[in-house]
């Protein structure tokens, strides 16, 4: 049995994107892997939904409800906007 919602701030790397179900996956500094099922404001969604793979961002992580090891992102750094990773032309 899961103990009370355990929240942290880290700064990730987007290692998949955000897909139309509102999930993608996150890798920390330190190599750990987040996969991200939702968000709690639509803003937040739509903020993450603009980041590339290989973008920067610091987020404030809440473990979700259920089975396994998701989260749902609470708060995003201001800073997202000026880390994003450079998409190439071509994609």
């Amino acid at each position: 049995m899961r103990g009370p919602n355990t929240e942290r701030q880290t700064s990730c790397t987007v290692a998949v994107e955000l897909n139309r179900y509102g999930a993608m996956t996150l890798r920390s500094e330190t190599g750990r892997t987040y996969q991200v099922v939702g968000s709690d404001d639509p803003a937040i969604t739509d903020e993450l939904s603009e980041l590339p793979v290989d973008s920067q961002v610091s987020v404030t992580l809440r473990q979700a409800h259920g089975r396994g090891n998701s989260w749902r992102v609470t708060e995003i750094g201001s800073d997202a906007v000026k880390r994003r990773a450079i998409r190439p032309l071509n994609r």
